[in-house]
């Protein structure tokens, strides 16, 4: 064969995938690759690169394949162990994950790409295989055991059988259920959601529900999705807040409120630790600008607010060393601590995942 390619690297993994990750960043930093702070590589991952790009805290799980010949994972990426990520040109944007036992690769053409947009989520098992281009927009989802193609071949064209290679879009905010498999030359418009189980072939209009085989759609604006008001935002606000609190207490934590914040706090596991501290969670679902004069940010390490923050409020919050999070536009300040990871977590179960923003200075703004 004039083309090879082994299907498991395991030059690269005997060389590079058995060190522990930190030698592990220093030997790809010495091979040319741009490594970020912070970045966490699994027992027995590898990235195999001509140029390779990973931003500040993205982990990788262990026994994680990575290859192509453009490699870009930026800030804050989570992929999970026993992935295998194979195109030639792989582009994954900040905040995204991608889960446990994930493929994407396959039949391979000169323009094979998969482009994953910011805060998104692949979810385990899935099959993806961009022999022709399959770009998914910022803040989508990709159920588990879905699978996307961009080819359709297998019996002689000659013979009058069906040869398919086209490329696949997904827009902003989209969202495929389990088990949703897409076919080649689909388009999936910014907001729609594609029922479990459906098969995807042509196109879906955004702001739209589509299911079954092949996928129709079945409901589109006014009616889906459906308008909330700003009193029903702020119940289902402080139903979620409601619930939050009662996971943390079911989880083990300590949770007092006062007022408008909650104490937080995790017990000692063992009478020979001492307790691990406390921490100050904000609530905010009225007016920002009187409820941060009431709070006193000096002494709340995170503030959940419903309604969008004014940008010296933010400078104003970093600057107290206060970790910020607002629901009307999903961002949360770049800096972050235990409980604020902890209500981001929990904020997703409810489809809202936040993307860390750098707050400009006080002197820049």
């Amino acid at each position: 064969m004039l083309i090879t390619k082994p299907r498991i690297p395991i030059r690269d993994i005997l060389l590079f995938g058995l060190w522990p990750g930190f030698l592990k960043v220093w030997l790809y930093r010495l091979k040319g690759y741009r490594i970020g702070k912070g970045v966490s590589i699994g027992l027995g991952s590898v990235i195999c690169g001509d140029q390779v790009e990973v931003g500040d805290h993205t982990s990788i799980g262990f026994l994680t394949i990575i290859r192509g010949k453009e490699i870009r994972l930026g800030a804050h990426v989570q992929i999970g162990s026993a992935t295998f990520l194979d195109t030639p040109y792989l582009d994954i944007g900040e905040g995204s994950r991608i889960n446990e036992q994930v493929f994407v690769g396959g039949l391979q053409f000169p323009d094979s790409r998969f482009v994953l947009g910011r805060n998104c989520l692949v979810q385990q098992l899935a099959f993806i295989n961009p022999a022709r281009p399959i770009v998914i927009g910022d803040d989508s989802g990709v159920g588990g055991h879905s699978l996307i193609f961009t080819h359709y071949s297998f019996l002689s064209q000659f013979e009058g059988y069906g040869v398919e290679f086209e490329p696949v879009e997904i827009g902003n905010s989209v969202s495929l259920g389990w088990g949703v498999f897409v076919m080649p030359k689909t388009k999936i418009g910014d907001g729609a959601v594609v029922g479990s189980r459906s098969v995807v072939h042509g196109t879906i209009p955004p702001r739209s529900l589509a299911v079954g085989f092949p996928a129709r759609v079945i409901s589109k604006a006014p009616e889906f999705p459906k308008e909330v008001s700003e009193k029903d935002k702020v119940d289902i606000f402080r139903s979620i807040v409601a619930e939050m609190i009662q996971y943390f207490i079911g989880s083990g934590l300590n949770c007092a409120k006062d007022g408008h914040q909650y104490i937080v706090s995790k017990p000692a596991s063992s009478w020979w630790r001492r307790d691990s501290g406390s921490w100050t969670l904000g609530i905010i679902d009225g007016d920002v600008r009187e409820a941060i004069q009431n709070l006193n940010p000096r002494s709340i390490h995170v503030v959940l607010s419903l309604w969008e923050i004014p940008n010296d409020i933010r400078v104003h919050l970093q600057s107290q060393g206060t970790m910020w999070i607002e629901i009307a536009k999903k961002e949360q300040s770049c800096s972050s601590n235990d409980l604020g990871d902890e209500v981001s977590n929990f904020l997703k179960r409810y489809g809202v995942r936040t993307l860390r923003i750098s707050t400009p200075s006080s002197s820049a703004s």
